[in-house]
């Protein structure tokens, strides 16, 4: 069995521990994502999340940015090991090179400030899937645990999405949210780590009724 893993936030944590001093690498390290782990495993994709935490970002943009340099860095650094894609032919053309892949997404919408050239920046630098919001509210939505749904800003931005080929990514956004983009996505979309809410109660989990419909409309969740 090949293993998909649809969101992690190794990224993040290298650069934070890069920034307090310490040499750590994609390679191998002991967060819960490596290569080495990873190859053993039998992955054939991985997605890196560039994670942004607005409550405590001054710059978040920025901020995306050098997370962005330090994900080309790595990737570069174990080129033999693994490659990026940015559409299906990729995965299967690194797995016949005997590589696995890396799918870059971006985990919080508001990095882009509502600015649509934004994101089309993010999709210029590799970016396929996008989280349109984490735990606080942005020019897009609103996330779990508050009240409200898709600004007419955030549905801009799942049109735009979706003509520029990048994922939707509906994990940490409201219920409300995950409704309207039920309601306006002519493609289909993900949750990225989200779970039933059926068997645990957080908010960040799906509802039955959610899973089935995100199902219908072609989609998949990921725990």
């Amino acid at each position: 069995m090949r293993i998909i893993d649809m969101h992690c936030d190794t990224i993040s944590e290298l650069l934070k521990k890069k920034r307090a001093g310490e040499e750590v690498s994609l390679l191998q390290n002991t967060g819960h994502v490596d290569l080495v782990r990873m190859q053993k495993s039998g992955y054939l994709l991985q997605n890196f999340a560039l994670f942004v935490n607005m409550g405590t970002c001054e710059n978040p943009w920025k901020e995306v940015c050098e997370l962005h340099q330090l994900y080309e860095e790595e990737l570069c650094e174990n080129s033999d090991m693994i490659a990026p894609v940015y559409c299906y032919q990729d995965i299967a053309e690194n797995e016949s090179a005997g590589k696995m892949s890396a799918m870059l997404t971006v985990e919080e919408g508001g990095v882009c400030g509502g600015e649509l050239e934004k994101l089309r920046e993010l999709y210029d630098m590799g970016v396929r899937m996008l989280t349109l919001t984490w735990n606080h509210p942005n020019e897009l939505g609103y996330p779990n645990k508050q009240e409200g749904g898709l600004t007419e800003v955030g549905r801009a931005f799942v049109a735009e999405m979706e003509k520029l080929g990048m994922i939707v990514d509906v994990s940490h956004l409201s219920d409300t949210g995950i409704y309207d983009v039920l309601s306006v996505a002519k493609k289909p979309f993900v949750a990225s780590h989200s779970n039933a809410r059926e068997i645990c109660a957080s908010a960040r989990n799906l509802s039955d009724d959610m899973i089935r419909r995100l199902a219908q409309a072609g989609g998949c969740m990921g725990a």
